[in-house]
């Protein structure tokens, strides 16, 4: 295959790969407003396509093959030695920012604890509460003699104030050091 055709051709891949390396080249003019990994990552795209582009120069120019691959093989070398720095520079640019994400987030505030006292009280108020609408509904929901239906109010209403009872000792038991 003659030199002209391979040069053709490799000109022909680089004018195509300007979707790659004008953004690259972009990201490069940005300077300080772009992250230094997208922009080591910038270099590296420009990097190769331009070692590209020099041998498909050399490749015109030069009679022998041997000098154009040698440029595209040193391209890509650096291409990849940046790539890999560029990777290592925004793993190290997440760890700062989750870093300083951290510091953002508030912290949380203590809370004093609770007196026992009160807890407790809390505890016997929602067990009598619920226990007297527990024995209300039982009276109110008639059907059959009137003793039977007192009796079973006031056997639910004792059984949920202790249940009640028992759960707020426990707690306030659990809340001491």
């Amino acid at each position: 295959m003659s030199h002209i055709v391979l040069a053709i051709g490799t000109a022909a891949v680089t004018a195509s790969g300007c979707v790659w390396y004008l953004p690259a080249i972009a990201d490069l003019q940005a300077g300080e407003d772009r992250p230094r990994s997208a922009r080591t990552a910038a270099a590296a795209c420009v990097t190769w396509w331009a070692c590209l582009a020099l041998a498909g120069g050399l490749l015109l120019a030069v009679p022998a093959w041997q000098p154009a691959v040698q440029v595209a093989l040193a391209g890509l070398v650096a291409g990849v030695l940046l790539r890999i720095r560029a990777q290592l520079q925004s793993r190290l640019e997440q760890r700062e920012e989750a870093v300083r994400w951290a510091l953002l987030e508030p912290l949380p505030v203590p809370r004093p604890p609770r007196p026992a006292a009160r807890a407790l009280l809390g505890w016997l108020l929602v067990g009598l509460a619920t226990a007297s609408l527990g024995a209300a509904s039982i009276l109110l929901a008639g059907g059959g003699p009137l003793a039977p239906r007192l009796a079973a109010a006031a056997g639910s209403a004792v059984a949920v104030s202790t249940a009640f009872l028992l759960l707020g000792l426990r707690n306030t038991h659990r809340q001491r050091p």
